[in-house]
């Protein structure tokens, strides 16, 4: 049995909520943009996302390490897809404005993902420690 402190219950709670809003995305993708090839990539990273977090469950370092890093990656490729969207490319019915409030909701999602890793990393150096 896997003993967690309030910020690995909390990195739990808030991957459940953002595989809640993967399936949303993916669900939106698919049926309402008929754009089954952007479906399928939102729905292998948020399966990703998904494995990683029934990983640290089980207690695994890869499970932790692997949703550090992809957050990281989709944080940074959702932030320059912003940026470049702004430009003269035409992101379609994919434009970060058109879908502002799921735009913005991304944000939360990951940045509360990594302080509660942050977290968990520091309580883990403290620990090992003692």
């Amino acid at each position: 049995m896997v003993k967690f402190t309030s910020s690995g219950k909390a990195l739990v709670i808030t991957m459940l909520f953002q595989l809640l809003f993967g399936g949303y995305m993916v669900a939106k993708d698919y049926y309402a943009y008929n754009d089954t090839g952007s479906a399928l990539t939102v729905l292998v990273i948020y399966v990703l996302l998904g494995v990683f977090t029934a990983m640290f469950l089980f207690g695994k370092q890869l499970g932790f390490s692997g949703i550090l890093w992809l957050s990281s990656i989709l944080i940074i490729f959702h932030t320059l897809f912003i940026i470049i969207s702004f430009g003269p490319m035409d992101a379609g019915v994919h434009d970060p404005l058109a879908n502002w409030w799921a735009t913005l909701l991304r944000y939360p999602f990951f940045l509360l993902t990594l302080v509660f890793s942050i977290r968990i990393s520091r309580e883990r150096r403290e620990y090992s420690k003692k």
